[in-house]
């Protein structure tokens, strides 16, 4: 009976067995026809690159043309409007106690007349369209010429402190780069040295680098210019493997040279303050990589889908974690809150230029206003803001975080403190002592859409920033019009002046709106 029993188990287990083998023998086949297909196609992008390089290195060795240089462009200068403190209406004496009343004499009785009506001549307040400004949408990361996989071999690593993190890039163990004359063979040359196959670890590294640490367009640019100058020094090999990285990456440079020396030229999507700039074929290419002053021979070599860069941040990048001593804010209707930032994102809008877009100036506020708070920083800031507005209605609360933007931060004239106008990211106002209108606005425009969800647009008035929010029940005051939308003005340069008033000299006619995501 035993043996029946072994027989009859041995005869249902061997269909089993012989279907896991089956299934396991599939997944072989699968995973070996599918590592053939990745292969095959890794081989497409490798030969790819490989032809697209070699075209620009030919393109790179005809002469390249003298383009002038254009001086650096600055901010419009024009005078600051001052802050304004509100005065409270004086409030309403009590009436005085009435006198027993007396009879009329009779001689002094007269007809009863009616008054003629009296007529208001308070303005009646009228929706103000104003003109608005629009910035471009945010846009992604480009994408590299390729995807590209580094062969499995050993390589150098090269690591720099980047705002506080340790950042690795690979090179090649027997990287030989070297420039042999500033000259159109000889930087073609090297850059199909570049273009060789043992780079591949370099431009993967960096990549990965650049997604690790959420770096936007302007921090991968710099990372690649310190992790460059880490591996050749502050020399003409360093500009041209910066430059190659940066068009292997997808971005939209251009390489010039001027005596003896390289320079790797960057195109944005915006117009860059306090850079000078050459312009090709109707683009901008501002010089990053020091400050000629002269005309600049420069080639025209492109690739296919190469992208300007972007000056807006949807996100922060991840940098190491400094914070700053906390600093305490009370306003002056009693809430207090505590803000510490972290110093290396302070070091890293240091080298952040201001910018505006399609040469209006007045876009250049949008940046700052878009781009969003650490978490680091909203979970220290936050809860106490967040639990007195709660309960509030949107009318309250709004004016609770104006009222403190207003009276939380002391007021500075850039042009006292900086020598010159410069705005603020919203984490800035929060470190430094001063702030001023336009810096105000920008850290009231992104409390509200953070702690109340309310589209908030920046008002601009000649020498003068201010805010408008559409809330989402009637709120009287003063307002403007945009999409079919009521944004009620909101000035936090305006001391004390709660929702709908407008700081007095300020014309909403003449106000322009600038739109924020």
């Amino acid at each position: 009976m035993r043996k029946l029993l072994v027989i009859l188990l041995s005869a249902m287990t061997l269909p089993i067995v012989a279907q896991q083998s089956n299934f396991d023998d599939y997944k072989r086949r699968m995973n070996a026809q599918f590592d053939q297909f990745a292969a095959n196609k890794q081989a497409e992008f490798d030969a790819f690159r490989k032809r697209v390089n070699e075209e620009y290195a030919d393109f790179m060795r005809q002469a390249w043309e003298s383009f002038p240089v254009h001086e650096a462009e600055k901010p419009i200068e024009e005078k600051t409007a001052p802050p304004v403190v509100y005065d409270e209406p004086a409030p309403t004496p009590a009436p005085k106690p009435q006198e027993e009343e007396k009879p009329i004499p009779k001689e002094d009785i007269k007809p009863i007349t009616t008054p003629k009506p009296t007529i208001d001549t308070k303005p009646v307040q009228i929706p103000v369209k104003p003109k608005v400004v629009v910035v471009p949408k945010p846009q992604p990361a480009p994408e590299p010429i390729a995807p590209v996989k580094p062969k499995e071999e050993p390589y150098k690593k090269v690591s720099i402190a980047f705002f506080g993190n340790i950042v690795t890039v690979g090179f090649p163990t027997n990287d030989n780069l070297k420039l042999r004359a500033l000259e159109e063979n000889a930087i073609a040359d090297a850059w199909e040295q570049l273009s060789d196959s043992r780079y591949d670890i370099t431009i993967s590294t960096a990549l990965n680098a650049r997604k690790a640490n959420n770096l936007c367009d302007w921090a991968y640019m710099k990372l690649l210019q310190a992790v460059t100058e880490k591996q050749y020094g502050k020399t003409n090999e360093a500009i041209l493997t910066q430059a190659f990285l940066m068009t292997q990456s997808g971005y939209r440079i251009r390489l010039g040279m001027s005596g003896a020396k390289l320079y790797m030229l960057v195109a944005t999507l915006y117009d860059l303050f306090g850079m000078r700039y050459y312009v090709l074929d109707g683009v901008k290419y501002y010089n990053v990589s020091g400050n000629a002053s002269t005309q600049m021979q420069i080639t025209k070599a492109q690739y296919g889908k190469e992208k300007s860069l972007s000056m807006q941040m949807t996100s922060l990048p991840t940098f190491g974690s400094d914070p700053t001593p906390k600093r305490t804010l009370t306003s002056k209707k009693g809430v207090t809150t505590y803000a510490s930032v972290n110093k290396n994102m302070i070091d890293f809008f240091n080298t952040y230029p201001q910018a505006c877009f399609n040469g209006n100036q007045t876009t250049r506020w949008a940046a700052y206003a878009n781009t969003p708070i650490e978490k680091s920083v909203k979970d220290m800031l936050y809860p106490s803001l967040k639990k007195t507005i709660s309960g509030m209605n949107e009318r309250d609360a709004v004016g609770i975080l104006l009222n403190w933007v207003q009276t939380a931060f002391e007021y500075g004239y850039d042009d006292k403190i900086w020598g010159a106008d410069r705005a603020f990211f919203a984490q800035e106002t929060l470190y430094y002592p001063y702030s001023d209108c336009e810096d105000r606005a920008i850290l009231f425009s992104r409390l509200i859409r953070d702690l109340v969800g309310l589209d908030v647009v920046l008002l601009y008035y000649p020498g003068h920033l201010a805010a408008a929010v559409a809330f989402n029940e009637d709120v009287k005051g003063d307002y403007l019009t945009y999409k079919n939308r009521k944004y009620v003005v909101c000035d936090p340069t305006f001391i004390n002046a709660g929702v709908g008033r407008t700081m007095p000299n300020m014309n909403n006619k003449e106000a322009q709106i600038i739109a924020l995501k």
